[in-house]
């Protein structure tokens, strides 16, 4: 397992080391291994988070991708890490909204709110602001599409 100390965002340590601990397989091991070296990477990352795929440098995927030292993980598996990286990291909560909100998803309420209630609910932001990192989110993405069209 690759030593996560130098993790400066690290805001739940107990959390990665009970991921550690329960991932000391080949393939969980791989999941734990992405996700730290996405939190690594996050603590350089000064720009905003955007909805999108690999090679767009600022979405979650393209992150994810960047950061697979492991020969190539699965969308599980890149779902395994994206989940350790927001109950692990300071910006582990953005991350994981801008992963599971898809360009399909922006204009449904429904899988909005569940993104927003999956991160409120463990208690890793409130609600009003993960709804107004959301509601930018979005906007960003719009903004975007519209842009390169």
């Amino acid at each position: 397992m690759k030593d996560y100390t130098s993790i400066k965002g690290l805001i739940n340590k107990d959390a990665l080391q009970k991921s550690i601990d329960a991932n000391q397989d080949g393939y969980g091991g791989a999941c734990v291994n992405v996700a730290i070296n996405v939190m690594k990477h996050l603590d350089d990352f000064d720009d905003d988070f955007n909805i999108g795929y690999n090679p767009d440098m600022t979405t979650p995927h393209g992150i994810i991708c960047k950061c697979d030292d492991q020969g190539g993980i699965t969308g599980f598996m890149a779902g395994a890490a994206r989940n350790i990286v927001a109950n692990c990291h300071i910006l582990g909560w953005k991350f994981y909204i801008a992963g599971v909100l898809s360009p399909y998803d922006i204009d449904r309420n429904e899988a909005i709110e569940k993104a927003i209630k999956n991160v409120v609910d463990v208690e890793l932001v409130d609600y009003k602001e993960a709804k107004s990192f959301t509601d930018s989110l979005i906007e960003r993405y719009k903004a975007k599409s519209i842009a390169d069209a």
